[in-house]
């Protein structure tokens, strides 16, 4: 019987179909809402990235717990809870307090402790589920379950943006928030129903397999894996230099409506949609580093490409071009922790891994809101020929050639770490070829020596 049959499987499928909900009706907005209430740049950068930073290093408790606890799934379960009732603060900030700095400073603090639970939740959910997952199912799995997960973000951002748009047309935006993060709470209180269900077996951490944060970082020479979370992280840190401020940009400078906000957003859930399941294929047979450095080449010119044009359909095609290959680099990542990572070690190297990536993604931010506010005018006005000059322009330049940094100088310095087939990168992209949107995209293979194909972040990145 295929994984994918087992009870365990569709629990871990109907949790984060769940938990997509959530993040497309709330998670998606929250840089929105920063804006809504009167955020500087600084600001929304701060709500965008310190909030997850936090998350990152609460991951080492959740180590903690996940080599403590008796059931892994029972703690979980309450920390889905607690995470669920953490959204409907959130939800009445818009309709108490109203605009102004107060507002951001409780918007910025409630976040942090959502993401707090986020970073309890993430090494306790993958020790648990790298061990119910077969080795040779995991690109499988999680490409359908990432699938799922696409198409219920998709329709959270899609039923979101429109009560913020019709809200907005009324003047009740505030409502609107509040709508759309009672339903995200809802949504992750039942995920936790599933989630009760799977297996759940014990874990065993001999002491070898027990090592400090510092230990982890002075292995960067000899541990491929460190190498790796190296270059992940680098890449974090060029793509929060811009990420944080898309949603200003549209907003703000672009004068983009909430409606056209999310068929921006849309478009790139719609993309990981058709192909995540591809990915997950292409990820079981011909490894995750190849996958990482064509797709991490690939994202590497997204912001870029903002500078051609401001046009909606322009957008729109750049954030499914993003869509398409951020889906791809962001599952490769995840599925070369499992790949990499032993069970014993796995929370622990995925709490440190979380640790440097939030120390890079904060100081990428940071550094971006420092720019946004502190560089001449002048700079924009130069970039911006062909769209309307932005204080955002140079941020969206910086961006993509610290990606490329990465994938060009980092990306070779780690290996992959199990036998598989060869492809070379030009072959991977010109593959993509068949999309049927019901079901999935799948990747036509011609024949080629490659062997046949046996049969897959969470958060959206614009830009």
């Amino acid at each position: 019987m295929s994984f994918l049959e087992t009870a365990s499987s569709k629990g871990l499928v109907r949790e984060g179909s769940l938990d997509a909900v959530k993040i497309g009706a709330a998670e998606t907005y929250i840089s929105p809402l920063g804006v809504f209430l009167g955020g500087t740049p600084l600001q929304v950068g701060v709500l965008a990235t310190l909030p997850p930073f936090f998350g990152a290093v609460s991951q080492v408790a959740g180590m903690w717990l996940a080599e403590k606890v008796a059931s892994r799934r029972s703690a979980v379960v309450k920390l889905i809870r607690a995470q669920a009732l953490l959204c409907l603060p959130v939800a009445l900030i818009p309709v108490t307090l109203g605009a102004g700095w107060i507002s951001a400073a409780v918007l910025i603090a409630l976040v942090t402790a959502y993401h707090v639970t986020i970073g309890l939740i993430a090494p306790l959910w993958n020790s648990l589920a790298g061990d119910i997952i077969p080795p040779t199912s995991r690109g499988e799995f999680f490409g359908y379950r990432n699938k799922w997960m696409a198409i219920l973000t998709f329709l959270g951002v899609f039923v979101a943006g429109q009560a913020l748009h019709y809200s907005a047309g009324y003047e009740m935006t505030g409502w609107g928030y509040l709508a759309i993060f009672a339903v995200a709470a809802l949504a992750r209180f039942f995920s936790s129903l599933p989630l009760s269900k799977v297996s759940d077996p014990s874990l065993h951490v001999p002491t070898e397999s027990k090592f400090s944060f510092w230990q982890f970082v002075l292995r960067a020479r000899q541990s491929n894996f460190v190498k790796f979370v190296l270059f992940i992280s680098c890449m974090n840190f060029g793509t929060s230099v811009s990420g944080p401020y898309f949603a200003m940009y549209m907003l703000q400078d672009l004068s983009f409506s909430y409606h056209e906000y999310t068929l921006v957003v849309a478009s790139v859930v719609l993309a990981q949609f058709l192909v995540m399941r591809s990915w997950g294929a292409i990820s079981d047979q011909f490894g995750n580093r190849k996958i990482l450095l064509v797709c991490g080449t690939l994202v590497s010119i997204n912001p870029i490409l903002w500078l051609l044009s401001s046009k909606l359909w322009f957008v729109l095609v750049i954030q499914l071009y993003s869509g398409i290959f951020w889906a791809g680099f962001n599952l490769a990542a995840a599925n070369f922790v499992f790949d990499a990572v032993t069970p014993p070690k796995r929370a622990r190297c995925i709490a440190y891994q979380s640790i440097i990536s939030g120390i890079f993604v904060l100081a990428g931010s940071l550094f971006g809101g420092y720019l946004a506010t502190r560089m001449p005018a002048s700079w924009g006005d130069s970039l911006g020929v062909l769209v309307k000059p932005s204080r955002f322009l140079s941020l969206f330049v910086l961006s993509g050639l610290l990606r490329i940094f990465a994938v060009a100088v980092l990306l070779p310095l780690f290996k992959e770490v199990r036998a598989v087939a060869h492809i070379p990168g030009h072959e991977l992209v010109i593959r993509i070829a068949a999309l049927r949107p019901l079901f999935g995209a799948t990747f036509t293979f011609i024949s080629s020596g490659y062997g046949a194909v046996s049969r897959r972040t969470r958060r959206q990145r614009p830009g």
